[in-house]
Parts: C-alpha cells; sequence; structure tokens
C-alpha cells in the first residue's frame, strides 16, 4: 500500500511539473527542422509523419539525458519524453542515421519573469504540524492556491488578490505528503509540503 501511494505521489508530482508540451514531426531529411529550445519540465512529442520505422535515441556522450524510443512503425506513431536537466541533448534516428534524421533539443531556464517568481514561492514551516505561511513574491499577479492530498483529492482551493502571505491551518489533515500548486493564469508551480 505505502508503495502504491509513494508511486501516486511521484507520478501526481511528474504531472503537476510538466508545463509545455511541443510537437515534432519526425520523418527521413528533417534534419536542422528538429531543434528546439525548451524550458525545464517541458515534454516534446515526436510523431511519426512517413510510413518507415523510426526511433529516436541519443547516446550519453551528447546529451544530459538520455532518451530511446525504441522501433515504432506507422504513420501517426509518437512518442514522448519530460526533459528534466538543464542542458542540451543531440538526438537521432538508430535505423537512418544522423547525417538524415537527428536535432537538438536545448533545456534551459528562459521562463517568463512572472513564472520565474512563483518557483520562489515558499511554504513554511516545512514540515509542519498546525499550520503553514505561504509566501508569494511581491511581483506576482492575482493567484489561486490548491492542495492536494497523496490520492490526488483537493484539500483546498483559495484565491489570493491582494495578500502575499496566506495561512493555511493544516492541523486536522493526516499525517503524510501534501502537493501544494500556485496558478496565476497560465503560469503553475508546485511543492510537496509534509504534514507531521
Amino acid at each position: 500500500m505505502k508503495k502504491n501511494i509513494l508511486l501516486l505521489v511521484f507520478f501526481i508530482t511528474c504531472s503537476l511539473y510538466a508545463q509545455t508540451t511541443h510537437d515534432l514531426d519526425w520523418e527521413r531529411n528533417i534534419t536542422g527542422n528538429a531543434d528546439l529550445t525548451i524550458e525545464l519540465g517541458d515534454t516534446v512529442r515526436w510523431t511519426w509523419t512517413d510510413t518507415s520505422p523510426h526511433t529516436v535515441e541519443n547516446v550519453v556522450s551528447s546529451a544530459v539525458e538520455v532518451f530511446n524510443s525504441g522501433t515504432l512503425t506507422g504513420l501517426g506513431q509518437t512518442f514522448s519524453y519530460t526533459f528534466t536537466v538543464i542542458g542540451t541533448n543531440d538526438y537521432f534516428c538508430g535505423i537512418h542515421g544522423a547525417a538524415s534524421m537527428s536535432g537538438t533539443i536545448t533545456v534551459d531556464l528562459t521562463a517568463s519573469t512572472e513564472e520565474e517568481a512563483f518557483k520562489t514561492f515558499s511554504i513554511t514551516p516545512n514540515p509542519a504540524t498546525s499550520n503553514i505561511v505561504i509566501q508569494l513574491p511581491n511581483n506576482s499577479n492575482p493567484a489561486e492556491i490548491e492542495v492536494y492530498n497523496v490520492i490526488g483529492k483537493r484539500m483546498l482551493i483559495k484565491s489570493l488578490n491582494t495578500t502575499r502571505n496566506t495561512a493555511i491551518n493544516v492541523s486536522s489533515w493526516q499525517s503524510g505528503f501534501y502537493i501544494i500548486r500556485v496558478i496565476s493564469g497560465d503560469n503553475a508551480q508546485t511543492k510537496k509540503f509534509i504534514k507531521q
């Protein structure tokens, strides 16, 4: 049971951190049109747009993250990968080679000022037994706070219009991990909280 709960927390956290999905067509002679610069936590989805079998793969010597789709055949097949490390990832088709099918995914912290601001929101104390304070940066826009437990149930939703420090009473909550999500417009950031 504990293992299942931990896996659920992991998948919820991963899904909350993913920001944007970038689509790339993947076909022969794509070299040069398959380069992207993305933000940390973004996902790239390659879609096979011809009928040939292809792979999307790279090697440790030319990438900060290693991924491999395996051989996929058929028009419309897809492979997705979420990037979690800053750096450069050269990749290619293992069947047709880098000369015909290759690209580079560059992962950077190119977020907007507002999005960067939300990465600095804080939860104190953490862990806590009775109350927590969520502090947003001074330059942030009106936001909404959501809190989820480990099984994905929303425990709280609260709008913030003018205040940047919000106290939340957690004394009646069960001990365990919680995910706190701050949302403003199209931007959302998450952090973990432990209730003792």
